[in-house]
């Protein structure tokens, strides 16, 4: 398969992907009136959220943390949870996660790769320690099917506690 069919293959992929988010999910999406709306913040669950990643400020306090680990690569994406790898190629790793409820995906290890999620279900999970593994306590964050955060290379990984069942994509752009 040449590159191009690979990158229409992708963005097929996570378009079907929000389209049937967005779909399913217009029930659960707390009461969303307009399922392309953007959220107001990760906690409301209303909408989209669609993060800008991590600042410049934040890279550079994480970057004095020094924290040198990378995810394995055996579970980078789900850390442990069940994940299903649906493409991977010299430019572009896709991985299906299936996050369980009460499942601890661990933190304090760096992302190998710019990495976008794209959220399959209603994703409901609690960030229990920061990147620094300091205990933090957040609002449970609620995002809509078919919402997309973009998480940046070297970025650490917090702690986070799945509160109920969902899938989400990981696109891994090394």
């Amino acid at each position: 398969m040449n590159r191009r069919t690979q990158l229409a293959l992708i963005g097929s992929l996570v378009i079907v992907s929000a389209t049937v988010g967005f779909i399913s999910g217009r029930g659960t999406a707390a009461g969303a009136a307009d399922p392309l709306q953007l959220a107001s913040s990760i906690e409301s669950g209303v909408g989209i959220f669609a993060s800008p990643g991590e600042t410049p400020e934040i890279m550079q306090r994480e970057a004095a943390l020094n924290v040198a680990a990378y995810e394995a690569q055996d579970t980078e994406g789900g850390g442990g949870a069940y994940q299903k790898t649906l493409i991977d190629n010299d430019k572009l790793k896709v991985i299906l996660v299936g996050y369980k409820k009460g499942f601890v995906r661990p933190g304090g290890m760096k992302r190998r790769y710019n990495t976008l999620l794209v959220y399959v279900d209603p994703g409901r999970y609690t960030i229990t320690k920061t990147g620094a593994n300091t205990p933090v306590k957040m609002a449970p964050h609620k995002l809509a099917p078919g919402s997309v955060v973009f998480h940046r290379k070297d970025s650490i990984v917090s702690e986070v506690h799945v509160n109920e069942d969902y899938r989400v994509l990981y696109v891994e752009m090394k």
